[in-house]
Formats: C-alpha cells, structure tokens, sequence
C-alpha cells in the first residue's frame, strides 16, 4: 500500500502523547534559540545548536543524522 499526501498528517493533526508536528516543531526551535541542546525530531540522538555571525543560535544540527532545524 502507499501513502500520497492526502492520507499525511497535517502539521496540527495530534500524533500520540507527543501532540502535534507544530508543537514538537516549536518545541526544539526553541530550546535550540535558547542555547540547549535537544533529541532530534528525526532520529532522536543529540541535536545542537548552530550559530551564525551573531550570538543567538540560527537553528541546530544533529550529530546521528545530519539533519538540521533553520
């Protein structure tokens, strides 16, 4: 069977206890902004974060998967 983007959650559908995308999506920006690391929305192993020319991260990188958050 395959899924098309009709059968894809919305952002603000619930997914379990975790809410929803959107919230666990804020979530991570946020500690990120904050200068903390965090468990990565993908694979759940470290997520840090990155930071431009400025003092405030500008998003983060996890250290499992490559993925980042901007």
């Amino acid at each position: 069977m395959t899924s098309t983007l009709l059968d894809a959650p919305s952002l603000f559908d619930e997914i379990g206890e975790a809410g929803t995308l959107d919230e666990l999506i804020v979530s991570v920006w946020e500690a990120l902004r904050a200068d903390r690391e965090v468990a990565c929305p993908v694979c759940a192993e470290k997520m840090s974060p990155e930071y431009g020319v400025h003092v405030r991260a500008i998003g983060g990188r996890c250290s499992g998967c490559s993925s980042t958050v901007r």
